[in-house]
C-alpha cells in the first residue's frame, strides 16, 4: 500500500450554508473503501514542507477508518475551517490575538473538534491560504499501518507516537 496521500485525493470540501464563515466547511471522504485505512497505525501530516502533526490510530474494527475518525478532525481543526470547531480557553485566548484569522466569539467547549493554541497560531500564520476553499492539495498524510505481527497495544502505539513527537516537534501537536 502507498503510504503518501494528498488530502485533496482523499477528501472533498463542502460549504455548509447554515454555518458562519470561517467555521463552515465539511470534509467528506471521497472513496468509502476503508480497508487500507482501517486498523492501527501512525500518521504524519505535512502542510507543504512543514511537519504539522503526528498521530496514531488504534482500532481493530474494519469499519473504523482513520480518515473519518482522525484525519477529518485534524484538517478541520488545523485549518480552523471545520464547522465543528470548538476552543479550549487557551486556544480562545490565542484566537483573540490573531492578526490574520478573523476574530469572533467562538465556542469554548469540549463538544466538537477541539482546537489548540498551537493550531490557532498556525492558522493565523497561514490564513491567506486557508481562507480559500483550495488548500487541501497543500496537505499530505503519511500513513504507516501497523504490521499485524507487531500487535502493539493502544498504549504501546501511543508511547511510540509520543517519542516521535518529542523528537520531531510538529507545529500543531500539543
Amino acid at each position: 500500500m502507498e503510504h503518501k496521500f494528498k488530502a485533496n485525493e482523499l477528501f472533498n470540501l463542502s460549504v455548509d450554508t447554515k454555518s458562519v464563515f470561517p467555521l463552515n466547511l465539511e470534509f467528506i471522504v471521497k472513496d468509502k473503501k476503508s480497508k487500507d485505512f482501517s486498523g492501527p497505525g501512525i500518521y504524519f501530516l505535512y502542510y507543504k514542507e512543514e511537519l504539522v502533526y503526528i498521530g496514531y490510530f488504534h482500532s481493530s474494527k474494519l469499519s473504523n477508518d482513520v480518515r473519518t475518525q482522525r484525519w477529518i478532525k485534524e484538517l478541520a481543526s488545523i485549518t480552523m475551517r471545520g464547522k465543528q470547531i470548538v476552543f479550549t480557553q487557551r486556544a480562545f485566548d490565542a484566537h483573540q490575538n490573531c492578526v490574520n484569522y478573523p476574530v469572533f466569539q467562538g465556542e469554548i467547549s469540549d463538544n466538537g473538534f477541539l482546537t489548540s493554541a498551537n493550531r490557532v497560531l498556525f492558522t493565523d500564520k497561514n490564513w491567506t491560504s486557508f481562507q480559500t476553499n483550495d488548500f487541501l492539495g497543500d496537505f499530505t498524510f503519511y500513513w504507516f499501518k501497523e504490521e499485524k505481527n507487531l500487535n502493539r497495544t493502544r498504549e504501546e502505539l501511543k508511547e511510540v507516537t509520543s517519542q516521535l513527537r518529542k523528537f520531531y516537534k510538529p507545529t500543531c501537536n500539543g
